[in-house]
């Protein structure tokens, strides 16, 4: 099924394909070997679809004759290049299992082994229909030879590759009596042959180090303790076992990660003392004090943060091109979550949920710092970094594949921390699930993509970081607790901040006790068919005073604020930002503008939002020209003039 989203269209089950396959296999780059995938396969038996399909006849041809120069191994295969008219000679090695596409392992002649993905082989049946089977051992078993044409190479998800083919009639079963395997120096499969691997300390060390940097760190003990078994006085693989086996080390990081930070500082103070020398456990036993500080207090060292954002924004091209970061984990930054004790959430008349103060609260408090449950930035899907000043066309085009992205990694999460469901599907989404069916599906931690889908389209937020940070990065992600501040155009009184993928919310004036807390998802700047389109879309009819003001406004009106803007921004603003030499008749043309534009909304003067921007290029050009004065009182009039419409 496909979901339609403010941002696009996401298909259902390939999001949740990838998030098993994310969940399942080890997501490192290099090729792994035949036993590691086939480890790797076993652990889809428990998460595949079992349910009867109509299944697509398989096309046998017992005579087949081949071209054995269009032959393509597949470790000639390349990511994203077609091999046209060639074709792919490979056995079946592992039991087909369905999920979205039918996927197995397969090797060709020379033994290279790679995860096949079979696609429009099944159909739903009709009702009644009695020519149906499950996708079980029996279909294309193991041993089976097949001639695959057209396939493609493609990265399914992350770093795990697939061979992909679209087509049911491009794959073909051949017979093991095949004349093209009478002659052995036509194709000889290498894997008939029995093999004698050596397996030595340092090869279970290196395969003990991947299954670390992969988080598996139990397979990761096994490795390291077969290496032992053969090298017993190997310091090396005793610190790297002793590294992968520590579970108070371990769990003191995980606690970490469920904000749980005193325990986790506890546990990581008592290992320390008994395990002093350990730099390791020093460095994230005094990272965990600093997290526990920070969620208890809301105190940040916001300019270490700064620049610890900075650092960790580094990119680097790779080979390809593609824009990387330096740090593994790019801006996302290890701080603590934070919450005020004096809000909290409550039902709001006409709205739902909504944070309320508790009591009073001062100006310019800090109410909650927020990581993001999972952050998603441009260059990460895309390959290149978005700058949020592009124009909205690209940025609407882009926008999609991340929020594509987005899905598929909390889909992830919840399968393998299935505790993360209740934080999500609590969360609005806009469908009418009874109380009943939306605990079931928490308490049994259901991995539902419907809910995922619109709690993303009603709660998900742009990166759009401050242009003090002088920063490209765009993105999107999910922040579960921000996501119940309710929305209003104008006369919010929170302000939101963002810091690589921290959000900080703070008052932006004095809170009384029971006051609704207030953000806006779109302000009085974006036109208000565009507001009114983005807060349509995630069921919201706003009733701010703006809101109100622009849906009672003649069509004589509206139109002409329209043209007027237009001048501006095609006409006045193009050649007074570009021009070295002031034209003081497009000054004068501005001027006018913005007083017409005041005059339209005389009665509201309070609501003249639309002359912000006009306001601030006069004054800018007013420097330009080195009226400096001139400048000062009209950026003077502004700030006093936004208060005012705050």
């Amino acid at each position: 099924m496909k979901y339609q989203t403010a941002t696009g269209t996401i298909d259902e089950i390939e999001i949740l394909q990838n998030a098993i396959l994310r969940v399942t296999v080890d997501n490192f780059s290099q090729r792994k070997s035949r036993e590691t995938l086939i480890d790797e396969h076993k652990k889809l038996d428990n998460l595949c679809d079992s349910k009867k399909y109509v299944v697509h006849n398989i096309n046998k041809q017992e005579n087949l004759t081949l071209n054995i120069q269009l032959r393509i191994s597949i470790s000639n295969l390349q990511v994203d290049n077609v091999p046209t008219e060639r074709f792919l000679l490979c056995r079946v090695i592992s039991r087909f299992v369905k999920i979205y596409a039918l996927l197995a392992l397969v090797e060709d002649p020379e033994g290279n082994v790679e995860r096949l993905a079979l696609y429009n082989w099944t159909k739903i049946p009709k009702q009644g229909q009695s020519n149906t089977k499950s996708i079980d051992q029996s279909f294309l078993p193991i041993g089976t030879l097949l001639v695959i044409n057209n396939i493609s190479y493609k990265f399914a998800t992350g770093n795990i590759t697939i061979i992909r083919s679209d087509n049911p009639d491009d794959v073909i079963l051949i017979d093991h009596n095949n004349k093209l395997f009478d002659d052995d120096k036509v194709v000889k499969w290498s894997t008939n042959e029995k093999k004698v691997e050596i397996k030595n300390a340092d090869y279970f060390r290196r395969l003990g180090n991947d299954y670390f940097t992969s988080n598996n760190y139990i397979t990761a003990i096994n490795n390291y303790s077969n290496g032992i078994k053969l090298e017993p006085k190997n310091v090396t693989l005793f610190t790297n076992r002793a590294e992968a086996y520590l579970p108070a080390y371990r769990k003191g990081k995980a606690l970490c990660g469920l904000n749980r930070y005193k325990e986790a500082t506890n546990i990581l103070q008592n290992l320390y003392q008994r395990m002093k020398g350990n730099t390791s456990i020093k460095q994230i036993t005094k990272h965990a004090v600093m997290l526990s500080y920070e969620n208890e207090n809301g105190k940040y060292d916001y300019l270490r943060i700064i620049d610890e954002f900075h650092e960790r924004s580094k990119i680097k091209k790779d080979s390809k091109g593609n824009d990387v970061w330096i740090y593994e984990e790019g801006p996302r930054l290890d701080h603590a979550n934070f919450l005020h004790e004096n809000i909290k959430i409550d039902l709001i008349e006409g709205k739902g949920r909504g944070w309320i103060a508790k009591c009073d609260i001062p100006e310019h408090t800090l109410l909650m710092v927020s990581k993001a449950l999972i952050v998603v930035f441009t260059n990460e899907v895309l390959g290149t970094i978005i700058s949020k000043t592009s124009n909205d066309e690209t940025s609407q085009i882009h926008v999609h594949p991340c929020a594509e992205e987005l899905a598929t990694r909390i889909a992830q999460k919840i399968f393998a921390e299935p505790y993360y469901c209740p934080e999500v599907y609590r969360l609005y989404d806009g469908l009418n699930l009874s109380t009943n069916e939306r605990i079931e599906i928490i308490t049994n931690n259901i991995v539902s993509f419907t809910i995922i889908a619109n709690a993303l389209k009603h709660n998900v937020f742009g990166l759009v970081y401050s242009e003090f940070l002088k920063t490209t990065l765009t993105g999107v992600g999910l922040w579960t607790l921000p996501s119940y501040f309710n929305h209003a155009c104008i006369d919010e009184n929170v302000n939101q901040f963002f810091l690589g993928d921290l959000l900080f919310l703070r008052t932006n004036r004095p809170i009384s006790k029971g006051e609704e807390l207030i953000i806006n998802y779109r302000d009085a700047s974006f036109c208000y068919e565009e507001r009114s389109s983005y807060l349509k879309s995630i069921n919201i009819d706003c009733q701010c005073r703006i809101c109100k003001l622009e849906r009672s406004e003649s069509q004589e009106i509206k139109l002409r604020m329209t043209q007027l803007l237009k001048t501006y921004d095609e006409s006045i603003k193009p050649k007074l930002l570009k021009s070295h030499n002031v034209d003081l008749s497009l000054i004068k043309e501005l001027e006018d503008v913005i007083t017409e534009l005041r005059s339209l909304r005389k009665e509201h003067s309070d609501l003249g939002f639309n002359t912000i921007e006009l306001i601030s290029t006069l004054a800018y050009t007013y420097r330009e020209s080195e009226n400096n004065r001139k400048a000062l009182s009209i950026l003077k009039e502004l700030l006093q003039s936004t208060r005012d419409l705050n």
